[in-house]
C-alpha cells in the first residue's frame, strides 16, 4: 500500500499498489501525477484540468464573443459589399459645397472626430446633392481625423462616383479604397472567436476524457 499527500489539499491518499500514473484525490477531486524516479523516490505533480465552473465561464465568454462578432461581421459585411459594388459606378465632375469635422465622446473616453462632406454634381442637366464618402466610412468616425476636412476644402473640384441606375446615389471613394480602416480591424474579431471555440472545445474534450477514466 502506498500513501501520499495530495499536492492540492494535503490530505493523505491511498494509491494502492502505487503504480505511476494519474490519480484523482477523493477529497478535492483534483488530478495529480504520481511518478517514481531512478532511485524509486516518489514525486507528485498537480495535473491541471478545467473544472466545471471554469468550463462554464469559458463557454459563456466564448458564446458572447462569437455572437457579438457575428453581429458586427454581418452588419459591417453588408457595408463592405456595398463599397465593393461601387467599382463600376460612373465618375463625374463635382464640387465640395461644405466640409467640417464634428466631435463626440469616445467609448473609452477622449474625443472622436467625424468627417462631414457635402458636395454637388450635375448629370444630364440635373444637379444632385451628396454627402456620402463611402458606405463603411459613413457609419464610423476616426479618432485620428481631426484635420481631415482639409482634404475637402469648400469649392474644391472633385470626382464623384455615381450609381448608373440611380443618379441621386453617389460616393467619393469606391471599392476597397472606400472601406474604412476600422472595418478591416473588425475582421480580427471572428478569428479570435474561432480560437476561443477551439480552446473551449479542447478543454471540454480533455475534461470529458478524464471523467471517463
Amino acid at each position: 500500500m502506498v500513501e501520499v499527500e495530495c499536492p492540492s489539499c494535503t490530505k493523505t491518499v491511498d494509491l494502492g499498489s502505487g503504480i505511476p500514473g494519474t490519480y484523482e484525490c477523493p477529497y478535492c477531486n483534483r488530478d495529480f501525477e504520481f511518478e517514481l524516479d531512478d532511485k524509486h523516490q516518489s514525486t507528485l505533480h498537480i495535473e491541471k484540468s478545467s473544472s466545471i465552473l471554469d468550463l462554464v465561464f469559458m463557454w459563456t465568454f466564448t458564446i458572447i464573443w462569437c455572437a457579438g462578432s457575428l453581429f458586427a461581421t454581418v452588419s459591417m459585411g453588408s457595408l463592405v459589399m456595398s463599397d465593393l459594388g461601387t467599382n463600376d459606378w460612373t465618375p463625374v465632375d463635382g464640387v465640395v459645397t461644405n466640409s467640417s469635422v464634428s466631435t463626440r465622446a469616445g467609448s473609452e473616453g477622449g474625443v472622436v472626430y467625424c468627417l462631414n462632406v457635402h458636395y454637388e454634381y450635375t448629370i444630364d442637366g440635373t444637379t444632385y446633392q451628396g454627402n456620402k464618402i463611402s458606405y463603411s466610412s459613413d457609419s464610423s468616425c476616426n479618432s485620428w481625423s481631426e484635420d481631415s476636412d482639409e482634404d475637402y476644402p469648400e469649392g474644391k473640384e472633385i470626382t464623384v462616383y455615381v450609381n448608373p441606375s440611380d443618379h441621386s446615389e453617389a460616393v467619393l471613394e469606391t471599392g476597397l479604397s472606400g472601406v474604412d480602416f476600422f472595418t478591416f480591424c473588425l475582421c480580427l474579431f471572428p478569428l479570435v472567436g474561432l480560437v476561443l471555440l477551439y480552446g473551449s472545445a479542447k478543454a471540454t474534450f480533455s475534461s470529458r476524457i478524464k471523467l471517463l477514466r
